[in-house]
């Protein structure tokens, strides 16, 4: 893929190169441009660069052909002039350039006047060639080849240089314009050895007409310094127009520094179209309170852009206790600047005694695996010495990750150095380096190439804590990945019942092969699902691999530990990628398939699926109310069980919700009338603060005044608003909406609908009729008073 985006880049440059018709498999001309000025749109005469034809093969271009040469309509031509080279090479044997001028209503050629329309002879030599130019109107000519020698032999090619001398680029709107590039249009008939296209000669300023750059930053420290040098580079003569009479508060060209600093000692050196003595300077206090350095532009350059070189120092207002940037900003009232803040540009940096740290690469690891490289980091001195010669400086990991490997170090910058050989401690979670010797120069320590162990449980984001003298700071070396990602269909349950379902639970490999066959010792390695004291499974669960290659010994699946924990072996890792479909929008880094915008499914590279069904869940009466955790280990998701915590080497996955039993509710017969807030239980008439509606052939109204129309109160109405879920405790039965899904859970049963609840106004809303069988009422639809009758 990559060969061939490089191939059609090659074929792309070489297009715009040559400037060939678009239309022409083999161009006969090359038209090109010789160059592409700045150009201003202020209604006055500038040159714009030059065009070149050239004949690719000889004998291409016959006689009566011809080819119509056009600038844009803001352009007024003035004069240009053709060039035809005599040589071997060159049919046309008349080696003086020929001027064309323009005026209102004729245009001349070598001092004979003609009038639009009319051709007029460019080259008329005694070998026979006649090259005739016809003058349309001041934006468009037409260059014909009337007559080619008799003799022409067939090496000969046809070449002219046209040189737009003086071109009127009359004022235009930026927002008139396709773009900045004035181009000139070549335009000729299909049967003709020219090609036609077109090529950039010039470009319109739509900015100020100035840019501002500047070298690599200096360092400076409170007691201020030399900063980079700046160039200020007008982009076409007489940019920067002249402020002499109105210094300073006209045509303002003034740099900025940052809050702060003050210029100190400034030299202006001219160049370019700027004539020694034509600039000078001054300093001022801008409102803000920031320094400003103003340039008092006397004469304004002519014949080539100019430029100015500023050579500077500064100083520090204070003794700040942060590294900062010292920056310039670049603007003024001056036409040749064209605003307040049009750019900005670092000239120093400020340094202050204490080192900081950085990331300079970030890698993606996998949790419970070994010796996994990390992304290198960086401790840079924020001034000379500021790590003395014996000080110590400790690197830890957080808590489920060790050093393996400890990094390589090496100098960027500097001439301190740090110990080869780090020691280690907090049980391989510090690495301790001892300064060798103090720098003199300012350094920089880059830690790369370094491996980690991790345990199951190790947090997403691995860091680095740097501690020395002056030192403190974190940097994120690595992007941890759980080796599965288990979910479950979750449900509800009550305390002190047997045998409830629940939904079935997934796990599924984010790698291909991160489930193990095979421990560290060799034996056969396990998936351990462990439940929460006083929750135990029924029965064993059905287990089976739904996707991928991984292979299960299904012989081994058992209970342990009471029944509580659920022992599934690996007989054969997972060896082949499996492309999981994702709903667009849901697509991450690295993904492939279509972007979210078309609304198409996307793809991701993931292992195989394993999925657990069947999971029915005895609680007795000690169980709190609240949420089932389900925790899953062993040794087929860690190879690092042995250097870290059972708490650390575990994942975890909500499957289900322990509810307290419900009270028995109390029903009468509700009334609901579509478009109106109004609804009655029994004779008691109320209000809710959203109407019902119908959408689909569906009424719909809010689940919540439906329950609460069925004798639910508010303590069996629960709303989790992170996972978009109505619970319903009723009589002898829970039930759960979800928002967007097109199913309910009776008990952890789930039971399809065909259509899903949404949210309107904060409430979640469902047709009455599925709310009602779900808490084992009825649903009457009264069509003349557009009314639902619950009882």
């Amino acid at each position: 893929m990559k060969r061939s985006r490089l191939i059609l880049l090659i074929f792309a440059v070489a297009c715009v190169l040559v400037l060939a018709s678009a239309g022409t498999a083999s161009a006969a001309t090359t038209n090109s441009a010789l160059w592409c000025p700045n150009v201003v749109a202020d209604g006055t005469a500038q040159q714009l660069g030059g065009l070149y034809i050239s004949e690719s093969n000889a004998m291409s271009i016959k006689p009566g052909d011809w080819v119509s040469i056009t600038l844009p309509s803001f352009t007024e031509l003035q004069k240009i002039t053709f060039n035809f080279v005599s040589s071997s090479s060159y049919f046309p044997q008349k080696k003086d350039a020929v001027s064309v001028t323009f005026s209102e209503n004729t245009y001349s050629v070598s001092s004979a006047v003609y009038s639009y329309g009319e051709e007029a002879a460019l080259i008329e030599d005694t070998l026979g060639s006649k090259i005739l130019l016809q003058a349309v109107s001041r934006q468009s000519i037409i260059l014909k080849v009337s007559s080619v020698p008799s003799e022409r032999p067939s090496t000969r090619t046809f070449r002219t240089y046209i040189y737009f001398d003086e071109v009127v680029i009359k004022p235009v709107a930026p927002e008139e314009l396709e773009s900045s590039d004035i181009k000139v249009t070549l335009d000729a008939p299909s049967t003709a050895g020219f090609s036609s296209g077109s090529v950039t000669i010039g470009k319109i300023l739509t900015g100020g007409g100035s840019t501002i750059t500047a070298a690599s930053p200096t360092n400076i420290t409170e007691d201020g310094g030399e900063i980079a040098q700046i160039t200020l580079k007008e982009d076409s003569p007489g940019a920067l127009k002249a402020n002499e009479d109105g210094f300073p508060g006209e045509n303002t060209v003034k740099l900025v520094l940052s809050p702060g600093f003050t210029w100190d000692t400034v030299t202006l050196i001219p160049q370019g179209g700027f004539a020694r003595g034509s600039v000078d300077k001054d300093f001022f206090t801008e409102r803000d309170g920031r320094s400003a350095l103003y340039l008092k532009i006397s004469k304004e350059s002519s014949g080539s852009p100019g430029q100015i070189i500023i050579k500077a120092s500064v100083k520090a207002d204070e003794s700040f206790t942060t590294a900062r940037d010292v920056k310039v900003t670049y603007g003024g009232t001056n036409p040749g600047v064209g605003g307040e803040r049009i750019a900005e540009v670092t000239v120093a940096k400020y340094l202050v005694s204490g080192s900081s740290v950085a990331a300079k690469s970030t890698l993606d690891v996998v949790a419970g695996r070994a010796n996994q490289q990390i992304g290198n980091f960086t401790i840079a001195e924020g001034m000379p010495g500021d790590l003395p010669k014996g000080r110590l400086i400790s690197l830890t990991l957080p808590e489920g990750a060790k050093w393996n490997r400890p990094p390589t170090v090496t100098r960027e910058a500097g001439n301190g150095t740090l110990n080869d050989t780090p020691s280690i401690r907090d049980d391989g979670r510090t690495l301790v380096y001892t300064v060798k010797d103090t720098s003199t120069s300012r350094t920089t320590f880059c830690f790369k190439n370094a491996t980690v162990d991790l345990a199951l449980g190790a947090p997403e984001e691995l860091t680095v804590t740097v501690k020395g003298p002056g030192t403190s700071g974190t940097v994120t070396v690595a992007h941890v990945q759980a080796p599965v990602a288990v979910s479950a269909a979750g449900g509800t349950v009550s305390i002190g019942v047997q045998e409830q379902a629940v939904g079935a639970l997934t796990i599924q490999e984010n790698v291909v092969g991160a489930l193990r066959a095979r421990d560290a010792a060799g034996n056969r390695a396990v998936v351990k699902l462990t439940l929460p004291s006083g929750v135990r499974f029924a029965r064993t669960p059905a287990v089976k691999v739904t996707a991928g290659d991984l292979e299960l010994d299904a012989a081994g699946i058992k209970l342990e530990d009471n029944d509580r924990t659920l022992v599934i072996p690996v007989k054969l890792s997972s060896a082949t990628p499996v492309e999981k479909q994702l709903p667009a929008g849901e697509q991450g880094e690295g993904s492939s398939g279509e972007s979210e915008s078309t609304g198409e499914a996307v793809a991701e590279q993931v292992g195989s699926t394993v999925t657990v069904q069947d999971i029915f869940l005895t609680l007795d009466r000690t169980v709190p109310a609240g949420d089932i955790t389900l925790e899953v280990s062993g040794s087929a998701l860690s190879e690092t069980g042995d250097l870290f915590s059972s708490s650390l080497n575990k994942l975890t996955c909500l499957l289900a919700h322990c509810l307290t039993p419900a009270p028995v509710a109390t029903k009468a017969e509700a009334v609901f009338t579509i478009g109106s807030k109004k609804y009655r239980i029994g004779s008691e008439e109320k209000e809710m603060d959203v109407e019902p509606y119908v959408k689909n052939g569906r009424t719909y109204a809010p689940v919540r005044y439906l329950a609460l129309a069925a004798g639910l109160n508010d303590e069996n109405i629960l709303w989790d608003g992170s996972n978009q879920t109505v619970t319903l405790l009723a009589d002898k039965r829970v039930v759960q909406f979800k928002v967007g899904q097109k199913a309910y859970l009776i008990q952890g049963v789930p039971i399809s609908i065909d259509a899903a609840p949404e949210i309107v106004n904060g409430r979640t809303m469902l047709p009455y009729r599925f709310v009602a069988q779900a808490l084992g009422l009825q649903a009457e639809w009264n069509a003349d008073a557009r009314q639902v009758i619950i009882r």
